[in-house]
């Protein structure tokens, strides 16, 4: 595992999101009940940056055909048959750190992968 830092913990607030390019992969880093999220930003419908959609609490909304995914396990909710990938973050020292190389499926319950 290689984790990369992508930003300091306050600088995202709960309820924001943000894009960012690491080891050539654009990643969607999410904060939700203070817990940090990561993704690979595209939707798994057609590959919209998913970063262009919008945040309303948990649910997050592709822009493109409104595609709609639980922001804290990226498992779809509309349609339920998608699912985003999701990469391991972990918070160390105050940065939020992220491995864009370790993707798996979005797990269909649960908080999310945030590691302290």
């Amino acid at each position: 595992m290689v984790f990369h830092s992508v930003m300091a913990e306050d600088e995202l607030w709960d309820g924001e999101m943000r894009s960012q390019v690491l080891a050539g992969r654009k990643v969607l880093v999410l904060r939700i009940g203070g817990h940090f999220h990561a993704y690979e930003d595209r939707c798994a419908h057609l590959g919209v940056a998913l970063s262009s959609g919008r945040l309303d609490g948990h649910v997050l909304t592709c822009s493109a055909h409104h595609y709609q995914y639980d922001a804290r396990t990226g498992a779809g909710i509309n349609p339920r048959r998608c699912a985003l990938q999701r990469f391991l973050v972990k918070v160390e020292a105050g940065q939020v750190l992220v491995d864009p190389e370790q993707s798996s499926a979005a797990a269909p319950t649960g908080q999310g992968d945030t590691a302290r």
